[in-house]
């Protein structure tokens, strides 16, 4: 059975709109966030004083620019690294958010933070991932790029199933997605429109949230199917996790 696009971003709108705080200003401290690690990456490793050569260079005309990355002591690498770690965790708190959006439960500004509960859970997931789709990739693009697709729930599964290994969610993930590889492909190529909005300022609080939440449906579309998830993941019931009705991808 297939999953309703319209239906999974339909329905990821109006958990938007029902939600408290505004997605609009948990996005927008997400995003504040992020920046601010990012700015302080910069700073450390002497890349900032660079950009700011560049644009300078640009604003007068002048078409040459420096383009040697400047020295870094190994201590500035491993901080950029720590906040390169920390952006990444904080984005796994956005993702933690958005489910709980997705399924009408609790969701706040300290969803950010919820992911440093299982930081070397999620951490070595992460490394696992891009291991196994660098090996992938070393055959040809595609068969990376298909395991990229075949990886993607696995995050979602562990942060339903902590007592998992990083390992158990990545096989969990390639039996849930088997046969949806496509079907997640199609629902990605609908938002390249909404990702071209997103260049214009202040769009991306609304774009960046609706396509989270929409795939965290897709998630749960995907959890609650039959034979979909062999652990103990969320079915949509009418406990904490559920809402008691019909999942809208049923409708």
């Amino acid at each position: 059975m297939g999953i309703s696009r319209a239906a999974i971003k339909t329905d990821a709108k109006q958990a938007m709109r029902q939600a408290k705080p505004s997605v609009f200003l948990v996005t927008l401290v997400y995003l504040l966030i992020g920046l601010i690690l990012e700015y302080l990456s910069l700073k450390v490793t002497g890349q900032y004083r660079l950009l700011q050569q560049t644009l300078e260079a640009f604003a007068e005309g002048e078409m040459y620019f420096s383009r040697v990355l400047p020295y870094t002591s190994t201590m500035a690498d491993l901080i950029s690294l720590a906040l390169s770690i920390m952006t990444m965790m904080i984005g796994v708190g956005f993702t933690i958010y958005s489910l709980n959006i997705s399924r009408r439960v609790s969701a706040g500004y300290g969803n950010l933070f919820d992911g440093f509960a299982i930081f070397f859970k999620v951490l070595w997931l992460h490394i696992l991932m891009g291991v196994f789709i660098f090996l992938w990739s070393l055959l040809l693009i595609i068969p990376g790029i298909v395991a990229t697709y075949r990886y993607r729930q696995a995050l979602y599964i562990m942060l339903d199933n902590p007592d998992m290994t990083a390992l158990e969610c990545i096989r969990a993930s390639k039996r849930m997605m088997m046969g949806r590889k496509w079907e997640l492909f199609v629902l990605d190529l609908s938002f390249i429109g909404w990702g071209m909005l997103s260049i214009i300022p202040f769009v991306v609080l609304w774009t960046l949230p609706y396509a989270e939440v929409t795939y965290a449906n897709y998630y749960n579309a995907l959890a609650h199917m039959p034979g979909g998830a062999d652990f103990d993941g969320w079915h949509g019931g009418s406990g904490e996790g559920g809402r008691g009705e019909r999942p809208p991808w049923e409708h």
